[in-house]
């Protein structure tokens, strides 16, 4: 529409006419708002939302929009305004404030409650339109840039060359589970926000702060006495949680790790690293790690390990080496222990490496049944072809134990393999947890009942032996080397003679493991120990060196 014909409308379809010829933003409210702000004497117009806690809402919502602010100022005394509902019982008031010296007639309250109107409706629009792009960049419980609105900082300052200045922390807030179980999940929301309240004021406008859901949090601080001064805030926020309408003091400590950005550097890496830290942090019950080259050795190196192991797996990279069991006076080898070895690429793989990290990821109970099924294989052939066959030890992890279906498992890779159940004993490592104690307990048992045999491995390690012995029913423990791999005297006489009688008068056998001298294995045999494991015999070898040694039949010391 031409100015012309624009002149020739009300002030009203002047208003809406600008509106609707152009692209809809803030800046055209204004221009519509400014081409009949001298007309009406309209100083500014404001929205404003509120929306209180209730059902739909824990928090309350107050925000608050400008529309136009005239260059003349504004009389706050003198005021036009309407109430409008809004979400969640929520309001939205619309006010016109008169310019100075200026005031709303009554006769032109028709014509301005229509331009409220109009505008209520756009700021609908910009609210819902705001809430979206602040949905997408920001923690909505605590207001906090989230993941992708932290990112989107950090690439800022990575672009600008700037973030080289700062030390990188991705931390979680320690005990906050017992946190929300004790004042429940709505009051620990309160909390949280409680405890970002009392941490916000301390950044800087150039540093970061951001929440990526639960009780994780990422920042981004200064170096040198800004980082140390951060430090010291990780280690305790006093704040307070309330229940039953009484205030409960709280300190809340997080545990943290953090990496100072050095160029170059991988942008992924702001958030990556600080997080491996925090993990390895948690793993070592540490409350502060920092990512160090050899530190992220470690966890590259753990990594990889974690993403290949299906594929070494699959590639027959495990394979299993005998420690011969023996009788040391006879000399004649009554058993032997199947242990893992791992050659990655011809490259011997130490089972001290990639046994934790399996056990932590949960990959360990795979490998675990492979071996089970290596060693029933090669049981197999050693009875087919007319060879001597002793029971083979197979080891089992702990966190194994969480599969409630695993003696039907090893049932029937024992079964598959048509060697008698006798032949494999199922070796496990005592512990002092009272869950893993249960679950050892249900295990044990549900082997007995398929006549599968098992042993304790480590004996003596834990504060649960003498427990170890009543409770569970195995037909094998392995003293630790640790309680001969010393200068022995009368206490070590008396402890291991104990453990020798007890397990006899249970009927348990005894073997004792890491012998390595003579006079070892004799001080054992004055005990009446004559089952041993060690290198003065041999050391774990391979399958073909193995069948050598069985069919030589005995040791000669």
């Amino acid at each position: 529409m031409d100015d012309h014909n624009r002149n020739s409308l009300t002030s009203i379809e002047r208003f809406i006419d600008i509106l609707s010829s152009e692209e809809e933003s803030e800046s055209t409210v204004g221009k519509a708002l400014f081409a009949v702000s001298e007309e009406f004497g309209i100083g500014r117009a404001i929205g404003e939302l509120t929306i209180p806690v209730g059902k739909q809402q824990e928090f309350p919502v107050e925000e608050r929009f400008v529309f136009f602010t005239s260059d003349e100022g504004f009389d706050k005394s003198s005021a036009f305004e309407m109430d409008y509902p809004a979400e969640n019982n929520g309001t939205i008031r619309m006010i016109l404030y008169a310019m100075p010296g200026r005031s709303f007639t009554e006769e032109r309250y028709g014509e301005l409650r229509s331009i409220l109107n109009i505008l209520n409706m756009h700021f609908g629009k910009s609210y819902l339109i705001k809430k979206a792009e602040k949905g997408a960049l920001t923690q909505l419980l605590t207001g906090l840039p989230n993941a992708s609105g932290y990112l989107r900082e950090v690439g800022k300052k990575y672009v600008m060359g700037s973030i080289e200045g700062f030390v990188a922390y991705y931390f979680n807030l320690k005990g906050f589970g017992l946190v929300n179980r004790r004042f429940g999940q709505r009051e620990g929301n309160a909390i949280l926000c409680r405890y970002v309240s009392a941490v916000k004021p301390f950044f800087k406008d150039d540093e970061l702060f951001g929440h990526l859901g639960g009780d994780n949090f990422v920042a981004l601080v200064h170096k040198g006495p800004r980082n140390e001064e951060f430090q010291k805030l990780l280690a305790g926020v006093e704040i307070y949680g309330i229940q039953d309408g009484i205030k409960f003091p709280l300190t809340i400590a997080a545990t943290a790790g953090y990496m100072p950005v050095e160029m170059p550097c991988a942008i992924d890496r702001i958030i990556g690293s600080p997080s491996d830290a925090l993990a390895y942090a948690k793993r070592t019950k540490q409350s502060l790690v920092e990512m160090t080259d050899n530190l992220s050795e470690e966890v590259n190196r753990a990594k990889a390990i974690e993403q290949n192991f299906q594929k070494a797996l699959a590639n027959n990279e495990f394979t299993v080496f005998y420690q011969p069991k023996v009788n040391s006076v006879t000399g004649k080898i009554i058993g032997t222990e199947a242990l893992t070895r791992w050659f990655e690429n011809g490259r011997l793989v130490p089972p001290m490496v990639f046994v934790p990290i399996l056990e932590r990821t949960g990959q360990i109970a795979d490998l675990d049944l492979a071996m089970l099924e290596l060693v029933c294989r090669d049981i197999a052939a050693w009875k087919e072809r007319g060879n001597a066959a002793v029971p083979a030890s197979v080891n089992f992890s702990r966190k194994d134990l969480g599969d409630p279906y695993l003696p039907e498992k090893i049932l029937g890779i024992i079964t598959k393999y048509g060697i008698e159940r006798n032949e494999i004993i199922i070796e496990i490592t005592e512990t002092t947890s009272e869950e893993e104690q249960g679950q050892m307990a249900v295990f044990l048992n549900r082997l007995k009942e398929f006549n599968i045999q098992s042993s304790i491995d480590d004996f003596g390690t834990g504060y649960s032996s003498l427990s170890v012995l009543r409770e569970f029913p195995v037909g094998e423990i392995k003293i630790d080397r640790s309680f001969i791999n010393r200068e022995l005297g009368q206490t070590d006489e008396i402890i291991i003679q104990s453990i020798i009688d007890m397990a006899e008068k249970l009927n348990i056998d005894v073997i004792t493991e890491g012998v390595e001298q003579v006079e070892q294995k004799d001080f054992l045999h004055r005990l009446g120990c004559d089952r041993i494991q060690g290198f003065l015999y041999d050391q774990p070898l391979p399958k073909d060196k193995f069948e050598e040694r069985m069919k030589e039949g005995c040791y000669k010391i």
